[in-house]
This record gives C-alpha cells, structure tokens and sequence, in this order.
C-alpha cells in the first residue's frame, strides 16, 4: 500500500464548490481524506510541501482541431461529433 501526503495545497474543487489550502491524504492513488491540516503522518509516507501551488481534480484540455487547417469555417459541432 503506498500512501502520499500532499501539504499546504490550495485545493479548487468547483465540482463541490470547494476552494481552500488544505493537507489531502492519499492511498493507492485516491484522496481518502481531507483536511485543513492532517497531523501526525508515518515517517515513510512521502510528503509533498505544495505551498503555493494549486492542487485540482485532472482538467480536459477540450480545444480540437475537426477539419484540415485552413477549413475550420466549414465545420460546425453537428458535422463535427
């Protein structure tokens, strides 16, 4: 079982309108808790210090291409999906 604390985040959440510095706690690769600050973590689990960076769900990046370059204009999101 691996585990990772990450510390100190700014946690943007909008899904749950969520949006604050706290610790998350995470094991197997999935958050199991969440707190504005977890105390006491083991001394093998790895910490990660992410004081002024922001900590967020993965983003989609959803810019696409659908027709050859110079074309766009002939495209629309009926024809294109």
């Amino acid at each position: 079982m691996s585990a990772l604390v990450i510390r100190n985040g700014r946690v943007i959440d909008p899904a749950n309108k969520r949006d604050e510095i706290a610790d998350l706690y995470i094991t197997d690769g999935k958050i199991v808790g969440s707190k504005s600050e977890i105390r006491n973590a083991k001394p093998e689990i790895e910490e990660i210090d992410a004081r002024n960076l922001i900590v967020s769900p993965g983003l989609i990046d959803i810019h696409v291409h659908l027709r050859e370059p110079g074309f766009g204009q002939k495209e629309t999101i009926d024809s294109g999906a």
